[in-house]
């Protein structure tokens, strides 16, 4: 569907700006002094993992982490053979074929799903090429720090291991935490001499020395970095919808579902077309605002399945029909991210699919 058409279906819309990406994967990697693994997951955080995977590719990225099957098939049925996707989480042996027929990288983390793997490569007479996940810390997946690599390779001579990964449980809050996982995985780096490896995500680029072939950024493709600032970030998504519909109230009326807001005085209210099942979540009702030609509109009542209401007395009888910024320049993901008490990271993926991506040209 055209642009034009998209801003105009509801109108509420995301706009995505892949030179922005462009941007921020510049900067990963300057940071990183490596190469980068672009984590595409949930769709890209909510901007889309195809379009950014092609801008990341343009870029010269050639390894994408995801989070599932689906993802990864999905993802090379957009960028082809020569790159490399990473499935970093489970998947079922059900889909082993469709994997391997689709040149996917499994993250094997524990000897269930090494096993598993292995004896479908045994009976297809096939090698493939995997990735290793250690837990040094998370407490998540991954093969203890203790393991024994060489040991390792003996049992499942139909691996080849193109990469070692582990993941930093703390980066934005706890250095010493950080540094004493970091330990841990550098030794075992070391000691096997390997020479492809990550353990960084976005929150240690920004803030520690990387020493590894290759650092693993999702949230800083997008242009946020938990727990520090990075000069030159710039967000890639900007949310934007339209007053559809205003009216004036008198002191003592009622705004929205439970009358969560009771009018001081008169106001002009005006109807914005998101809600909850498109992301803009319960908690922004009577706390969040929205801005439009230079004002900020405070939301009052309770925020909508499809529609929430800002205060615009400022504009009166004329707020209909005029634009607002819902995310973007005045508001950032960050700022909603207080007001839900959660973090940037759930704010962007939690935009629905009922919100349309517009992608500028670059």
């Amino acid at each position: 569907m055209d642009n034009s058409l998209l801003k105009a279906l509801r109108p509420t819309y995301a706009n995505i700006n892949p030179a922005s990406i462009s941007n921020n994967i510049r900067l990963a990697k300057e940071l990183s002094h490596s190469d980068i693994i672009a984590i595409v997951k949930a769709d890209g955080y909510g901007h889309g993992a195809k379009e950014t995977a092609l801008t990341a590719s343009k870029a010269g990225v050639s390894y994408f982490g995801v989070a599932t099957v689906s993802e990864g098939i999905s993802l090379r049925h957009e960028i082809k053979n020569g790159t490399n996707i990473i499935i970093l989480g489970y998947v079922d042996p059900l889909y082993y074929d469709e994997i391997y027929k689709s040149s996917l990288i499994v993250n094997i983390y524990n000897d269930h799903i090494g096993r598993s793997y292995h004896e479908f490569l045994e009976r297809r007479g096939a090698r493939s090429a995997v990735s290793l996940k250690l837990d040094t810390g998370m407490a998540r997946l991954g093969y203890p720090i203790t393991l024994d690599f060489e040991d390792f390779k003996k049992r499942y001579p139909l691996f080849d291991v193109v990469h070692v990964m582990s993941h930093l449980s703390s980066s934005d809050s706890d250095m010493e935490y950080s540094a004493w996982q970091e330990e841990k995985f550098k030794e075992f780096i070391d000691r096997y001499n390997i020479q492809s490896a990550s353990l960084y995500n976005s929150s240690a680029i920004a803030k520690y020395e990387n020493r590894y072939k290759f650092t693993r950024p999702g949230l800083f493709l997008y242009g946020y970095v938990g727990g520090a600032e990075v000069a030159g970030l710039k967000p890639a998504m900007a949310i934007f919808s339209k007053i559809v519909h205003a009216a004036k109230y008198k002191k003592g009326d009622s705004v929205s579902y439970n009358r969560s807001y009771i009018a001081e005085r008169e106001i002009w209210a005006g109807v914005v077309p998101i809600g909850y099942a498109d992301g803009y979540r319960r908690e922004f009702s009577n706390t969040a605002r929205m801005y439009a030609d230079g004002h900020y509109l405070p939301v009052i009542g309770k925020v909508c399945m499809d529609m929430a209401v800002v205060d615009v007395t400022c504009f009166g009888e004329s707020a209909a029909g005029r634009s607002v910024e819902i995310l973007g320049d005045h508001i950032t993901a960050a700022e909603l991210a207080r007001l839900a008490n959660t973090i940037e990271y759930e704010i962007l993926c939690g935009i629905s699919d009922r919100v349309p991506r517009v992608y500028e040209v670059v």
